[in-house]
């Protein structure tokens, strides 16, 4: 529904149902026959996130359109998103759009607010070319899939979406592999929400890790840098990943116990506590944007 009712509608959805069993395929079916716009591709068997990349590329494969624009089964984007970020690709040296974002419960209402505006701003935008990949080293910074739209033309050049055999996800070994093809545009504004689920793949594959799966995503990043010869203080980034690990893994119970009663469908008092915190951000969210923007645009001029 939040990609029927965006303002821009020059679109096609494809959507891959992998074997579902839960009545997906025949509710998605009702809209696609009402709507010429939404094709599905429909798996026999059910590949799994160990297949992601395959499904991810199958649908590349039969899109049409110049700009690829992700959104996961149970996300939602906000009814301007495509008509902000297609904007940003009449500059061609953009492969890649992002935004900030809300991570939101079950019935989607905002637990946590996603935004990058204590980050280097020209890192942001991928300037020079690679140096987002500084960011990504840091592991404390990561895209929001649903705020992302890609250049097709410069994905099919890297022979579709990316993998890591140690990490499953395609989303960080795909966008490493864009930050060295051009820039990237961020935009300090919620273009995305990602909605948690208590059985979430992610969670369930971060769970199985002392870190959260930071060490299979440091694994992936480091990895990547080293096979592109990637220049970086080594020793510094190492340290520095070491201390994000250890803190990931000396607060790993109170993530679960966080993620078990933020993000499921029961109003709890620790939830309500959850929904004032969250309010207080946005607004002061709110605030430091309009500042982040000004600050920006004075320095573009320059």
């Amino acid at each position: 529904n939040s990609v029927l009712n965006q303002t821009y509608q020059n679109w096609e959805m494809i959507i891959v149902d992998d074997a579902s069993t839960d009545g997906t395929y025949k509710f998605i079916s009702e809209y696609s026959k009402k709507d010429k716009r939404i094709k599905i591709i429909r798996h026999k068997k059910n590949w799994g996130i160990k297949k992601l990349k395959e499904s991810y590329n199958q649908a590349l494969k039969q899109s049409k359109g110049d700009l690829i624009a992700i959104i996961e089964g149970d996300d939602f984007w906000p009814k301007d998103k495509l008509e902000k970020q297609i904007e940003d690709f009449k500059d061609k040296n953009v492969v890649l759009s992002y935004g900030d974002w809300v991570m939101t419960d079950t019935l989607g209402n905002g637990i946590t607010l996603g935004n990058y505006q204590n980050f280097d701003r020209r890192k942001l935008f991928n300037k020079p070319i690679g140096s987002i990949l500084h960011l990504f080293a840091s592991l404390k910074f990561y895209l929001m899939s649903s705020t992302v739209i890609i250049r097709k033309k410069t994905l099919e050049n890297l022979g579709g979406f990316q993998n890591d055999k140690n990490y499953p996800f395609i989303d960080i070994p795909t966008y490493l592999s864009l930050a060295l093809q051009g820039n990237f545009f961020y935009h300090p504004e919620i273009l995305g929400y990602y909605r948690k689920q208590p059985l979430s793949s992610w969670f369930s594959f971060a769970k199985q890790t002392e870190d959260m799966g930071r060490a299979k995503v440091r694994d992936c990043v480091n990895n990547f840098l080293k096979s592109k010869k990637i220049s970086i203080n080594w020793l510094k980034l190492i340290v520095d990943q070491e201390k994000y690990l250890s803190y990931k893994k000396k607060y790993k119970k109170i993530s679960h116990f966080y993620h078990y009663f933020a993000f499921s469908n029961k109003i709890t008092p620790i939830k309500i506590i959850v929904y004032i915190i969250f309010f207080f951000r946005y607004f002061i969210y709110k605030i430091k944007k309009q500042v982040f923007h000004q600050v920006y645009m004075r320095s573009t001029c320059f």
